[in-house]
């Protein structure tokens, strides 16, 4: 009874002690710093505010605090704790969840229990950073008051493999023995009577080889004389010069040529020097009258864009998947199941408007390697998708050669042929603007009843709204994904429209009669013709 008793009260302690840590790290997640400022939610800007709720609409937000000048959402996910970092004008920086130390991945715990023997994990979360994947982020450290924390990243995906390790300057490697005070005096004089043996070799051998030269000198300046002088008889024959090959002819995509880098202006050139220090590979263009520097910066191909007059205005640098954020991932993740990566490159803008491609394949596209395109700003939010059927005319197909610099303006420029911006009223335009003030990249269409249609893309992905010739807001319609049509609907589709399959679908509200309702877009297999069907939100087929 008593051996029970005993059991019992250790696995209470256990759980307890495992309890204890997951309060502990989410009373530390939500703890304020020195520094960090309480703020009420009416202290907040708007443009922080509205960031956070077009990112993260579905958490609860328990408080604001400010340090320096990144504001800090305190935010809840059902009972996850996080916190969300945001700049003073509304850009998203980065995002903490609490992950219990009982759900981390048995790989990261294995690493810890294997690397830091006997210390504890302070903090287990996952963090979103910009142009970084979602990843685990852990602080560990021995016990103790005062110790620093080891701070340690791992991949979110796969073997959950180390990507950073930071020690404090005055950590003890844990897993080696450290010698004590005699081992070291012993080591210590054992190195000074090897480096004085060291140094007496290193004499004798250079006074063996002064005294050999000497030797060598006395032994040979006799014929030395004899040789010199001796007339010259014999006159060598002169050598022809050979020819120079030609310099390769280096041209860009759009078939310029490579200009003589003596030819750029030195105010250009030092303006290269400030953003890349060691550019390989460079190669110099002159276009219309800005300079173009081409080069490979730290293995990436990059392309720096600067005036005659020496005024950098943007960089374009190839970048590897492991760029695409925790934000852009979620939204491909999201809308292109089993997306595959091709390229992504950055564009840095002078005017800090950068914004980020990404090419892939959809899971659909992937043997005819049809590539899908979309455009993310810097805090990863969409800016526009282009689509493999809208590509430089449509269904091209893609070398796994392409440039991805060659093809990024081509493709930031890319507008549909029938976009109808130009007949759309002001006031209509003024409407949107207010309704959306964030939103740059919209395309317009003009219906058949005066009516028209904003298309852009969101933090919910594709949406339109349309609006009458007064600038009132008559319907809203939201993409939804595929697998989330009704099982309804989808059964219908299977029984009275099997030659078709389903393309997309939009939730659509009419507010004039608050009607909600599915448009849903399905194709013929075989002729590729589209059918517009409409349904009720119980499933049922009606009349739009």
């Amino acid at each position: 009874m008593w051996l029970s008793l005993i059991i019992i009260t250790k696995m209470k302690n256990k759980i307890l002690f495992i309890l204890l840590l997951f309060v502990i790290q989410t009373v530390i997640l939500n703890t304020n710093t020195i520094s960090a400022q309480k703020l009420k939610p009416t202290d907040v800007p708007a443009d922080v505010v509205q960031t956070l709720e077009e990112q993260y609409s579905y958490v609860k937000v328990t408080g604001w605090l400010k340090e320096g000048g990144t504001y800090i959402a305190n935010i809840k996910d059902g009972a996850t704790a996080g916190k969300v970092f945001l700049s003073e004008s509304g850009e998203w920086i980065r995002t903490l969840f609490t992950v219990p130390t009982s759900e981390l991945p048995s790989s990261i715990t294995d690493y810890v229990k294997t690397n830091y023997p006997d210390f504890n994990i302070s903090m287990s979360c996952l963090e979103e950073k910009e142009n970084e994947n979602t990843h685990y982020y852990l602080e560990v450290k021995p016990e103790g008051i005062g110790t620093k924390p080891s701070v340690l990243t791992f991949a979110s995906t796969g073997l959950n493999k180390l990507l950073t390790r930071e020690d404090p300057d005055d950590f003890q490697d844990p897993t080696v023995k450290q010698p004590d005070k005699i081992d070291q005096a012993k080591a210590a004089a054992a190195e000074k009577q090897a480096a004085k043996e060291e140094e007496a070799k290193r004499e004798a051998a250079e006074k063996a080889a002064a005294e050999k030269a000497a030797k060598e000198a006395a032994k040979n300046a006799p014929k030395t004389a004899t040789t010199t002088s001796k007339p010259a008889t014999q006159s060598t024959k002169e050598t022809k010069p050979k020819k120079e090959k030609p310099e390769p002819v280096v041209k860009d995509e759009h078939g310029n040529i490579a200009i003589k880098a003596n030819t750029v202006p030195e105010v250009v050139s030092k303006s290269l020097v400030k953003k890349v220090l060691h550019p390989a590979e460079l190669n110099w263009f002159l276009v219309d009258s800005m300079y173009i520097a081409r080069c490979l910066n730290q293995g990436k191909k990059t392309a720096v864009y600067i005036t005659p007059a020496g005024v950098w205005e943007k960089t374009l640098t190839v970048m590897p998947e492991e760029s695409v954020s925790g934000l852009m991932a979620k939204h491909l993740n999201d809308f292109y199941p089993n997306w595959r990566f091709k390229n992504a490159v950055k564009e840095q803008r002078a005017d800090k408007d950068d914004k980020m491609m990404v090419e892939f394949y959809e899971k659909a596209n992937y043997k005819a390697k049809l590539v899908t395109t979309v455009f993310f700003d810097k805090a990863g939010k969409l800016i526009r998708t282009i689509d493999p059927d809208y590509e430089l005319g449509g269904g091209v197909q893609e070398s796994e050669e392409d440039d991805a610099l060659n093809k990024y303006y081509e493709k930031m420029n890319m507008e549909l042929d029938n976009d109808d911006a130009e007949s759309v009223p002001e006031n209509v335009k003024a409407a949107f603007k207010l309704k959306y003030p964030k939103v740059n990249n919209v395309e317009w269409r003009e219906g058949d009843y005066m009516e028209y249609q904003a298309i852009f893309y969101s933090t919910r992905g594709k949406e339109i709204c349309v609006f009458n010739n007064y600038g009132e807001i008559v319907e809203t319609w939201v993409m939804g994904k595929n697998e989330n049509l009704s099982a309804t609907i989808q059964d219908y589709l299977k029984k009275e429209y099997k030659s078709y399959k389903l393309k997309e679908f939009y939730s659509v509200k009419r507010l004039a009669d608050k009607l909600n309702a599915y448009k849903v877009i399905i194709v013929d297999k075989k002729t590729q013709e589209e059918q517009e069907l409409w349904f009720n939100l119980s499933g049922k087929p009606i009349e739009y």
